[in-house]
């Protein structure tokens, strides 16, 4: 077993005491007896994925709090952080390798003096999957601008997202 089963049990105890519920009320909650929640939060038991996003849902917290005890590594919150997310998001890109940035990025071309071209601040540079990448930002740029037009455009947007992941998935592969 390792350290995060069996501190998945502890952080579910402790989590459900934060909010104030008991083995009961919680385990009416997830749908599952009370006796099966106990054995979770001893670490008799391990709780699979879907169980854990059912505790997760109804005590109002992220997988990722039960998981490693707190929400620093998460990408989906439960509470809204717009900023945590956007900057978990980079952290990630950047830890795979996927983007740096160059700092006081210039209009121009190589060679011209760069004392006349304009600083524009920050220059993303996408290492990795340019091609998926940018073939992804001009498909969500035209759907933001003709979603009205589609039928399903929530699912138009789910064709474009895994089509792009698979892409990568691929390459990865």
């Amino acid at each position: 077993m390792s350290y995060n089963e069996e501190i998945i049990g502890k952080n579910i105890r402790e989590v459900r005491k934060q909010k104030g519920y008991s083995q009961e009320k919680l385990a009416t909650l997830c749908g599952f007896s009370n006796t099966t929640l106990s054995a979770y939060e001893y670490s008799k038991k391990i709780p699979n994925l879907i169980t854990i996003a059912k505790i997760a849902h109804s005590l109002n917290v992220s997988i990722e709090r039960l998981f490693y005890g707190d929400d620093s590594k998460a990408f989906i919150e439960a509470e809204s952080d717009l900023g945590r997310k956007i900057v978990n998001c980079i952290f990630f890109l950047w830890e795979l390798g996927i983007i740096d940035y160059y700092e006081n990025y210039r209009y121009g071309t190589p060679g011209e003096y760069y004392d006349e071209a304009e600083i524009v601040g920050i220059f993303l540079h996408i290492k990795r999957f340019s091609k998926s990448i940018k073939r992804l930002l001009y498909s969500l740029n035209d759907y933001k601008e003709k979603y009205q037009t589609y039928d399903s455009p929530e699912q138009y947007l789910e064709i474009i997202l895994s089509s792009v992941a698979k892409e990568i998935n691929d390459a990865i592969l």
